[in-house]
């Protein structure tokens, strides 16, 4: 099953999978004569585990041309696919900010040096009044502290705009950095949530010790059959379809994402069991119910069903023992024959 890259990396395989996966990774990076380093085993591991598409496409990109993944190439894949150009991303963003700063902290030191003599030229002021007795020295005096007051409200207004638009840019750069932290837990084909942040969430879950919560696994049937007869781009907007309609029943309690390739998964928190058999059977039978069409074209692509495993938290579960449960019951609605939902018990 294909999976979906998260930043940071998560990494759920059993030893017997793990070790697996070691003895395939060994050969290919004595192949590409690469020194076995946390960088180039992270990039052979996620290739042979299936765990990255992205990655392994490239890969096979290079490779299809004869090319051999040098140490450089491999820090580059590392960089884009594993850790998802987060440091890139965050460093623009660092630089944003420091420099905000650094002109905020300019303008600050323009606006006290300007302060700092006008200040003085009203203690001298001060005391040239005080033996003043001339009325156009009186004159001169009152136009020169005229003059600085006038300055130090034009540096003021000043400040006050750099300071306003500094904050401007901040919340800009705010967006920004929130984007980064959303992109790493988002899908990038559904917009749903990735198998990291839903993994991480599932987490959360199973901390709690509440047990009315409920995961359900879909997986579209048959999928392979579509992409062979229509492509993967018509297979694509299929899985971006099914993904719209979950997407539709989620809440403050409800969570969705893309768990690999076709399959997805929701959690739901606050439900009985019977709750979750209802929600499944909904999107079950509306996405059994829809005509999807080849684009730009009337004709139906035929029906496309969903298979659904059920399955509700116990006390003492782990995230991998309500998924293991809710696997099985998925795997059941298939051999019953798929378009059906199925519960553990």
């Amino acid at each position: 099953m294909d999976t979906q890259p998260s930043f940071p990396p998560i990494y759920n395989e059993e030893l017997e999978q793990a070790s697996a996966n070691l003895r395939l990774v060994l050969p290919l990076l004595n192949q590409h004569k690469s020194p076995v380093n946390p960088v180039n085993y992270a990039v052979w591991y996620e290739y042979v585990s299936g765990n990255n598409l992205a990655l392994a496409n490239a890969i096979d990109e290079i490779t299809r041309k004869n090319k051999t993944i040098t140490s450089d190439i491999s820090q580059a894949l590392y960089e884009k696919y594993v850790l998802m150009d987060m440091p890139d991303k965050l460093e623009d963003t660092n630089k944003g900010l420091k420099l905000v700063v650094d002109n905020t902290l300019t303008n600050i030191n323009e606006v006290e040096s300007t302060t700092n003599q006008c200040l003085s030229g009203f203690s001298d002021s001060q005391m040239a009044l005080e033996e003043c007795n001339d009325l156009s020295d009186l004159k001169s005096l009152l136009g020169g502290i005229l003059a600085d007051t006038h300055k130090m409200s034009e540096t003021s207004s000043v400040l006050k705009e750099n300071l306003e638009n500094s904050a401007q840019e901040i919340a800009r750069l705010k967006s920004e950095l929130n984007a980064v932290k959303e992109s790493a837990r988002t899908d990038a084909l559904t917009g749903l949530l990735n198998r990291g942040a839903f993994d991480h969430d599932l987490h959360k879950a199973c901390e709690k010790t509440t047990t009315n919560t409920a995961l359900l696994l879909f997986d579209l049937d048959n999928f392979k059959d579509i992409n062979d007869t229509f492509g993967h781009l018509l297979g694509d907007k299929v899985i971006q379809f099914f993904a719209a309609s979950l997407e539709k029943q989620l809440n403050p309690k409800r969570i969705a994402a893309r768990y690999g390739g076709e399959e997805m998964a929701m959690l739901l928190e606050g439900v009985s069991e019977q709750d979750a058999i209802d929600l499944a059977d909904i999107i079950r039978i509306n996405f059994a119910n829809s005509r999807l069409k080849k684009r730009g074209s009337n004709e139906t692509i035929g029906q496309v069903t969903v298979s659904v495993g059920i399955s509700m938290k116990k006390e003492s579960d782990t995230p991998s023992d309500i998924i293991n449960r809710a696997d099985i019951a998925l795997y059941r609605s298939k051999e019953n024959g798929r378009n059906q939902v199925s519960v553990f018990f």
